[in-house]
C-alpha cells in the first residue's frame, strides 16, 4: 500500500509540474501579443544618436499582426514627411515622395538600415514573425536588466524567410514582457542587440514603451524608439493597407 501510495504521489507531482511547465513557444506568444495585440495603431517617436550628431524622426504605423500587413508613415520633419512603408505578406513597398515613385523591397534588402537608424527594414515592416517563424528553446532563467527573465532561444524553420541566424529573447516571468532581444546572424554572431524598459499602461495593458536598438562595434551611436501613443486591436480600415494610400499625394 506504502509503495502504491508513493507511485500516486509521484504521478501527482510530475502531473502538476507538467501542468505549470512554461513552455518557450507560449512565452514568445504571450510577449508577441502584449506588446503587437492583434492590430495596433501607434505614434512613434525614433532617435538616431551618434558621437556627433542626433537626429529625430516621428512615424504613425499600423498593424494588422492576423493578416500580416502594416503601414508606417513618416510624419516629422518636414523633410523626410509622406516616407511610406507597406507590407502586405511578403510584399514590400517604399513610397519616396522625393522621387515621387514606389521601390519594391527585396528580400536581400530587409537587413539594410531603415532611414539611416540601427533598426533594419524587417523591425520596422515586422515581415518575420518570431512566433511563426522560429523554433523556441527555452534555456534557463536569470536576471537581466534587473528583471527576472526566462532566456529563450530562437532558431529559423527551414522554409522560414527570416533575416537573422539566432535570436536569443529574455521575457520578465512576472508578465512574459520583453526585456533584450539578441540578433545573431547565420556564422552566430551577434550583430545587433535591442533592450526593451520604460514598462508602463498604454491604452489597456502595461508594455515596454523605449526599444534601444544598438549595433554591436558601434558604442558611439544607438538608434531609440519611444512609443508615444498606442491602441491596440482597433478595426482598422482595409483601405490603409493599399497601394493607392502607399503613393497618395
Amino acid at each position: 500500500m506504502a509503495s502504491k501510495a508513493l507511485l500516486i504521489l509521484t504521478g501527482l507531482f510530475f502531473y502538476g509540474s507538467a501542468l505549470y511547465a512554461v513552455d518557450a513557444t507560449e512565452i514568445i506568444r504571450k510577449s508577441e501579443e502584449a506588446v503587437r495585440g492583434n492590430s495596433q495603431v501607434a505614434l512613434i517617436e525614433i532617435v538616431i544618436k551618434t558621437r556627433r550628431w542626433t537626429r529625430s524622426l516621428e512615424m504613425k504605423s499600423w498593424e494588422n499582426r492576423l493578416e500580416k500587413k502594416s503601414f508606417s508613415e513618416i510624419t516629422a520633419p518636414e523633410k523626410d514627411a509622406g516616407n511610406r512603408f507597406l507590407l502586405i505578406n511578403q510584399d514590400m513597398r517604399q513610397y519616396v515622395p522625393k522621387l515621387k515613385k514606389d521601390i519594391k523591397i527585396s528580400p536581400s534588402m530587409m537587413l539594410q538600415s531603415w532611414m539611416g537608424s540601427d533598426f533594419t527594414n524587417d523591425d520596422i515592416i515586422k515581415e518575420s514573425s518570431i512566433t511563426k517563424d522560429y523554433f523556441h528553446t527555452l534555456e534557463g532563467e536569470g536576471v537581466v536588466e534587473g528583471e527576472q527573465c526566462y532566456k529563450v532561444i530562437l532558431k529559423p524553420k527551414p522554409d522560414a524567410a527570416v533575416v537573422w541566424g539566432k535570436i536569443i529573447y529574455y521575457a520578465r516571468k512576472s508578465d512574459y514582457l520583453p526585456v533584450r532581444e539578441e540578433f545573431y546572424n547565420e556564422h552566430g554572431v551577434m550583430k545587433k542587440v535591442m533592450t526593451c524598459g520604460s514598462f508602463r499602461m498604454m491604452h489597456d495593458r502595461v508594455i515596454p514603451v523605449t526599444y534601444k536598438m544598438e549595433t554591436v562595434g558601434k558604442k558611439d551611436r544607438y538608434t531609440q524608439m519611444n512609443i508615444r501613443s498606442v491602441r491596440f486591436n482597433s478595426d482598422i480600415p482595409a483601405s490603409v493597407f493599399t497601394l493607392q494610400n502607399l503613393k497618395r499625394k
